[in-house]
């Protein structure tokens, strides 16, 4: 088998019919700009999205106000029913902390494109067979093809960061008649056509406000009062250009093109949101002239320079300069021969159907690790918003969880591929984010709870959300945890470590991690014996079983609070000594502090059913395949528990993941893989990869649920269900650590570990531009389970450990050299 038919089985996402649904329909996005693309024939269905397109305005409070002094009250009133064994209190009071919901991530406008015949009608859908549909993910272009009457149709869609405007091309063997419409699930906005002076070209334009507060059970979507007649929301501008071969005619609410053989669309969009910290401006005039001049500039490229071929150009570079960073290649045999299963040539839904029940597909697991990759250089790009829970691809007003940020867990899996797959850029709109999360969560640790630093809770926004979220009567498990900050900067640690860019340590990643460090000391309590611990504690989103019979969430000093604090307090104190003679007097107080409060931690312990114990004290678990598994922190994301330095706890953390069960929602599935892999269980971990790659029940609802397992949906999106895209992420950061761990990285030493947990179904293979700590880049192949070759090199001179499972070797780097390392080389393993 050729190498280009290997790479099409590994990037290429294909089928034999259009998407019926959104969830097989094929994303699309420039990090700021993203579309659906169903691939129709008799009409096609683009759904589009701007990433700053959310409800509401910065600061803007949807719940209860607190007068000063009321928070530190009621957080010492909380403690007290705690000691006492009063947990329905200590619930009660924790309520009144509860001010409102951070706001919902926007539709902006659908465009449709339909066929007619001679009358007008629509064409009805061509043979089967003639059909193909396409998401070539090294190149990012969405396409699909047909045959109707033996007319040949080609479409292909891309959305350009290079130029900032989503494309739409298609040609056909001989001219046909098509109506292209844009419109808007918003009640408030407003649509218009228009034609222009030369032949064959037309536009349209749409301005669509976002709504004041999201769309809520019970309201009318139709509703106007929710959209705001002065502006203070984000309002969004859509300009569309279309140039054709035909003739083009404004026909009523939309555009009529005839007799065309080629038919380009281009189309951008412009808001007046700024970012977290500033209004809206509104100068939407301004807004519209850019827009127009940007859209006018490429319409000249394509009349005058032979097409939208310079355009595509332009994005597959700017694309693949990201993409190609990393290969990966799966196979089962050591040989050259081709796959049984020809899966290049199989539709990616039934290469879905025939793994999932047992036919060998190595290569599904590689397409599953790139399509992560490709979504994350979709939807997060320098100068975006941060990827939220849909990633940048949402069609509801009312989506679910409100697509915001959740940070107990999924923002930050968003971004776990981040630096091991090579795409630190990508990672920048988070660590750019954080800093205006750091000004409201500085307001909020000190009118709140009267301490010092920055914190965070469970769910965030566009706008930097950083209170406890609730209505005042709703469950603490989701709404009362203020170690978001802590948890979040684990991203701000690993960014340095992978990169060691200083000016990011001393300008912005130190400055965070400081600061939400500043709050994680103030807010330990002594405990009776001396120890230090946090209360009131929570482990996300998961309840126990009190001594009333009825389940809790509430406690003290749980396993996921005291892991997150070893971890973050760890990171600074590396961070810190890093930054050597520049340390303040102030920084090297923060470090007396915080070696004093490490000393004083309890680590994690085992329970007596041998499981790692998720609260301070043995307690019956209400939900024992919960899908969260925040007491494992410490194992993955962080770096304190693994088999080589913590046998007992890495044997107990695997009991606790065995007891937890098969099955789980998608997301939670990915991270149970990173577990695994961390924890070396290469079979476990290949296990919930193919449970993973599973797909979702045709009944399964669209609503969130946790009683259908997870899976994918059949254009690989993570199924909760339903949708969201940190499962897909976080399986790519599975993947990577399935192949290459370097947690045992230290200041001096980067530790990579080669194949340290990998699957027997992944036989041989290669990959290429994995990162490890440190700033090393590593490839490595393997034939028949043992590694061939691998090479390292390192952005400054280092020294590096290289492991694999039969050897290592010690390499002293030089900056920008490729070293390499073969078995025949190594020193006999200790």
């Amino acid at each position: 088998m050729s190498g280009d038919h290997d790479r099409a089985a590994d990037t290429e996402l294909r089928y034999d019919a259009p998407a019926r649904r959104w969830t097989e329909a094929l994303p699309v996005g420039n990090g700021r700009l993203g579309a659906m693309v169903f691939g129709g024939t008799a009409t096609e269905r683009l759904q589009i999205n701007d990433d700053t397109c959310w409800s509401g305005a910065p600061h803007q409070r949807t719940g209860r106000e607190l007068a000063s002094g009321d928070g530190p009250a009621l957080l010492a009133e909380a403690r007290s029913h705690l000691a006492a064994g009063q947990v329905r209190d200590a619930e009660r009071t924790l309520s009144q902390l509860q001010f409102g919901n951070t706001q919902a991530y926007q539709p902006l406008v659908d465009v449709r494109l339909t066929q007619l015949d001679p009358t007008g009608h629509p064409l009805p859908e061509p043979d089967q067979g003639s059909y193909g549909r396409c998401l070539d993910l090294a190149h990012a272009l969405a396409s699909h093809h047909f045959t109707r009457d033996v007319v040949r149709h080609h479409q292909e869609v891309w959305a350009s960061a290079a130029d900032q405007v989503l494309v739409l091309h298609r040609v056909a063997s001989a001219p046909h008649t098509t109506r292209v419409a844009l419109d808007s699930p918003h009640v408030a906005a407003s649509v218009r056509f228009h034609g222009h002076d030369l032949p064959g070209i037309a536009g349209a334009d749409a301005h669509v406000p976002m709504p004041s507060r999201p769309l809520q059970g019970g309201d009318d979507p139709g509703d106007p009062r929710r959209y705001p007649e002065q502006g203070g929301t984000v309002t969004a501008l859509v300009g569309a250009r279309l140039l054709t071969d035909g003739t083009v005619t404004v026909d009523g609410d939309g555009l009529l093109v005839r007799d065309a053989t080629d038919l380009v669309l281009l189309l951008a969009t412009a808001t007046d949101y700024v970012d977290p910290s500033t209004s809206p401006h509104g100068d939407l005039d301004t807004l519209r002239s850019d827009l127009d001049a940007r859209l006018d500039a490429h319409l000249r490229r394509v009349r005058d320079d032979g097409g939208p071929a310079a355009l595509r150009d332009a994005h597959s570079r700017d694309h693949r300069r990201l993409f190609d960073r990393v290969r990966l290649r799966l196979a089962s045999s050591g040989g050259d021969e081709e796959p049984t299963t020809h899966s290049a040539d199989i539709p990616t839904d039934e290469r879905l159907r025939r793994h999932a029940a047992g036919e060998p597909d190595p290569g599904l697991a590689a397409l599953a690790f790139h399509f992560g990759r490709y979504l994350l250089i979709a939807s997060s790009r320098p100068g975006s918003l941060p990827s939220n829970l849909q990633g940048i691809w949402n069609d509801h007003l009312a989506p679910p969880w409100r697509a915001n940020y959740t940070t107990n867990i999924n923002l930050e899996m968003n971004y776990w591929p981040a630096e091991v797959t090579n795409l630190a850029e990508c990672h920048q709109p988070l660590l750019d984010w954080l800093e205006h999360l750091r000004r409201r969560g500085t307001g909020v640790a000190g009118h709140v709870y009267g301490l010092p630093g920055w914190t965070a809770h469970h769910n965030s926004d566009a706008w930097a959300f950083a209170d406890a979220v609730g209505e005042g009567a709703d469950d603490p498990a989701w709404s009362f945890w203020p170690l978001g900050a802590a948890w979040l900067c684990l991203q701000v640690w690993d960014h340095y470590d992978f990169t060691r860019d200083r000016e990011f340590l001393t300008t912005a990643g130190w400055p965070l991690v400081r600061s939400a460090t500043e709050f994680v000391l103030a807010w330990l309590v002594e405990n009776p014996d001396g120890t230090l611990g946090t209360a009131p504690a929570t482990s996300p989103e998961n309840r126990y079983l009190a001594g009333d019979g009825e389940s809790a969430a509430v406690a003290t000093s749980t396993t996921s609070d005291l892991g997150l604090i070893h971890n973050i307090l760890t990171a600074g104190l590396r961070m810190a000594t890093a930054l050597g003679d520049e340390a303040t007097a102030e920084d090297q107080d923060w470090i007396r502090r915080a070696r004093a409060a490490l000393r004083r931690l309890p680590g994690e312990r085992v329970g007596p059913d041998g499981r790692l114990a998720e609260w301070s004290t043995d307690v019956t678990d209400a939900e024992p395949g919960h899908r969260h598994t925040s007491h494992l922190v410490g194992v993955f994301p962080g770096t304190r528990i693994d088999p080589e330095r913590t046998p007992t706890l890495a044997a107990a953390a695997l009991r606790t993941l065995d007891g937890r069960g098969p099955d789980s929602t998608g997301w939670a599935l990915a991270w149970r893989i990173a577990l695994r892999a961390r924890l070396r269980d290469a079979a476990g971990a290949a296990d919930l990869l193919r449970r993973y790659l599973t797909p979702l029940r045709e009944d399964a609802p669209d609503t969130p649920t946790t009683s259908v397992p997870g899976g994918v949906y059949p254009n690989l999106f993570c199924a909760h269900p339903p949708f969201q895209i940190d499962g897909n992420l976080g399986v790519t950061a599975g993947v990577a650590e399935l192949l290459l761990q370097s947690h045992l990285t230290s200041e001096e030493l980067t530790v990579v570990d080669l194949l340290p947990a990998l699957p027997a179904a992944w036989g041989s293979g290669e990959f290429t531009g994995l990162r490890a700590r440190g700033a090393v880049t590593v490839e490595a192949s393997w034939r028949d389970g043992r590694l061939v070759r691998a090479a390292v090199v390192c952005d400054a001179d280092r020294r590096v450990l290289v492991r694999w499972p039969e050897g290592q070797v010690v390499i002293d780097l030089v900056a920008g050299r490729s070293t390499e390392v073969t078995p025949a080389e190594d020193v006999p393993a200790p």
